[in-house]
């Protein structure tokens, strides 16, 4: 289980602790008919100072449930820097270092290194996954899939900015094949989230005229009629 399920659990379990616990006293408090005057006043006291006490247990749960949480998945700064096993759910983090330990037995195989790139990006370890692509591109010199998979890296490594490196890189893949994946894919969504919706519609119509790559087709078709949607209800 990673931390986020475990934090949820716990959070969950806290409040229907202090939900019961509330449930009783309030019980407690309308039960006259089983006590006298002096009694009921007595229980009402005591309802009283176990409110507050419930109050204070359910503001400090919620507050430390949300700082543990926080704790751990708020550090986007430090993802370059995270390793698998610690950052990324356990079936990617495996992934991941059988990945890097084909990588480290067979250096020179591209489509380890390629495997390699493709699950450190899925981990969120950019850095990682372009120091496999340059590998790439020193062993099968200029090819667009990779330069534009190295762009998609560096566009997020940088928090989702189009740098001018990443611009370049972008360029150069179409220069190769204008109908490039990665390329087109990257261009488009950075469109869409900046609600450019007639220029991302125009990149994914480019792609599906790619006829080199295996890809959804009907996602992208999808994609399209999402950003015509948007663009009408723009005007």
């Amino acid at each position: 289980m990673n931390i986020l399920l475990i934090s949820i659990v716990a959070l969950c379990v806290l409040l229907l602790m202090t939900f019961f616990g509330h449930h009783t006293l309030y019980r407690i408090k309308h039960t006259s008919f089983f006590s006298d005057c002096n009694e009921l006043d007595s229980n009402r006291t005591k309802y009283s100072r176990s409110s507050f006490s419930f109050v204070l247990l359910l503001n400090v749960t919620v507050i430390t449930s949300v700082v543990t949480v926080y704790s751990y998945l708020g550090r986007y700064n430090e993802i370059d820097l995270a390793r698998a096993d610690v950052n990324v759910d356990y079936l990617l983090a495996a992934e991941i270092n059988r990945a890097r330990k084909q990588a480290n037995e067979q250096p020179n195989d591209k489509s380890v290194l390629m495997g390699l790139a493709r699950a450190s990006m899925d981990g969120g370890l950019y850095l990682e996954a372009i120091e496999a692509l340059d590998e790439l591109l020193f062993y099968m010199g200029d090819d667009a899939e990779i330069i534009g998979l190295k762009a998609t890296a560096l566009y997020y490594k940088n928090h989702r900015s189009m740098t001018s490196e990443v611009k370049l890189l972008t360029q150069s893949a179409l220069a190769l094949y204008p109908h490039d994946f990665n390329t087109r894919v990257l261009l488009a969504n950075d469109a869409y989230i900046n609600h450019k919706y007639q220029e991302a519609i125009s990149h994914w119509q480019i792609l599906l005229k790619n006829t080199k790559q295996p890809f959804n087709r009907n996602a992208i078709e999808f994609a399209i009629n999402n950003a015509k949607k948007n663009l009408f209800a723009k005007k």
